[in-house]
């Protein structure tokens, strides 16, 4: 990643923090910046609960979360060896890699079910933690996964603990009053199934999607549903597809739609290529919808404007005034017109109104 690059996903990380949209809601987008400056293959964030309990969980990779949560979330005597939940939530202060919290040698570590059932599958042995804390009360943990030939640097601590404070604005905006409005996010996967809702596949993406989909909160009580079987509502809609094929007049549109703390997902079935609708497998697409507020801001980074012209489209797109702009950059009235105009040069549109729809078109 180039210096320019890395410093403007750090941009929109802090940005996004700071758009009062509750953790759940931003943090796959987060953890989507983040790679953008501290390179890694996957991360999980975990959320406390008052009491210090894992309350809720996003894991990019979902089989590692599950099977972290189900089999050694506070088994003290199945974690990392004499360094589990408690222990971290209590004393742990500042970004860690996982030479710092063993207490034994690498090559015991590589022989415990911990090592072999959740970091091994994954190629991701390369362990760098940061517990998010305010007054010392641990709110949340964000663990970030390389695989064994790129260890940690200090650099990279450094860098992680700087983001506390960021961590924290957004865990104190977990209860959002309004719900967002939503628009199509970059998450999308595929499910395939016969004509009864019975999986065949599921690509790493939709199984993720559908973990998420299906579970607003997801900690050590959360009891996934075993591989063999579709949740209802999808199984509905593969029999749904199937019943239009049969020319039933009371057949429903073969779409399901979900929303809640991790955003909204929209699952469709359609017949698998020209499979015969009688006897065929079904594709069933998922894809994520994220706050439209996160869309603009990731949107508006990936058009051909400078850092602070992607800043103000974001500000017009959202609605803010010149004047408002101008107050949260810090220049005047008159520059913030400016960058508007040279902006709607640059994207070829006239209005905020097509700002807003090139922005959020795919």
């Amino acid at each position: 990643m180039t210096k320019s690059t890395a410093s403007r996903a750090e941009a929109r990380f802090k940005q996004l923090c700071c758009l009062g949209l509750g953790g759940e809601a931003v943090m796959p987008a987060l953890i989507n910046e983040m790679r953008g400056f501290l390179s890694f293959v996957t991360g999980t964030f975990f959320f406390n609960a008052p009491d210090g309990t894992a309350a809720n969980v996003y894991s990019e990779t979902a089989d590692a979360g599950q099977t972290y949560l189900t089999q050694f979330h506070d088994r003290r005597d199945y974690e990392i060896p004499n360094w589990g939940w408690d222990d971290w939530n209590r004393s742990e202060v500042g970004a860690h890699d996982l030479e710092d919290i063993l207490t034994i040698d690498t090559q015991t570590f590589r022989r415990t079910d911990f090592y072999n059932l959740v970091y091994r599958p994954f190629g991701t042995d390369r362990l760098l933690r940061l517990v998010i804390r305010e007054r010392g009360k641990a709110l949340g943990s964000i663990s970030l996964y390389r695989g064994g030939d790129r260890p940690w640097t200090a650099a990279d601590k450094r860098k992680l603990n700087s983001l506390e404070p960021f961590f924290v604005h957004v865990l104190k905006d977990r209860d959002v009053a309004e719900p967002a409005a939503l628009a199509d996010g970059v998450a999308e996967g595929i499910i395939i199934a016969d004509a009864d809702g019975r999986p065949v596949l599921l690509s790493g993406t939709a199984q993720r999607l559908l973990v998420l989909a299906t579970h607003s909160r997801i900690n050590a009580e959360t009891r996934f549903a075993p591989v063999p079987t579709l949740p209802p509502p999808l199984v509905q809609i593969c029999r749904n597809l199937k019943r239009l094929f049969d020319d039933d007049p009371e057949a429903q549109a073969p779409i399901y739609a979900v929303r809640n703390n991790w955003g909204g997902f929209t699952f469709r079935a359609h017949w698998l290529g020209d499979a015969d609708p009688q006897s065929g497998s079904v594709a069933i697409t998922v894809r994520h919808q994220e706050p439209v507020q996160i869309k603009l801001l990731r949107r508006a980074g990936e058009l051909p404007l400078s850092r602070r012209q992607a800043e103000v489209a974001f500000h017009l797109a959202s609605g803010v005034s010149h004047d408002g702009i101008a107050e949260r950059l810090g220049i005047s009235r008159n520059t913030a017109i400016a960058h508007g105009r040279w902006i709607y040069n640059k994207l070829d549109v006239h209005n905020r109104a097509e700002l807003v729809n090139r922005l959020l078109t795919n």
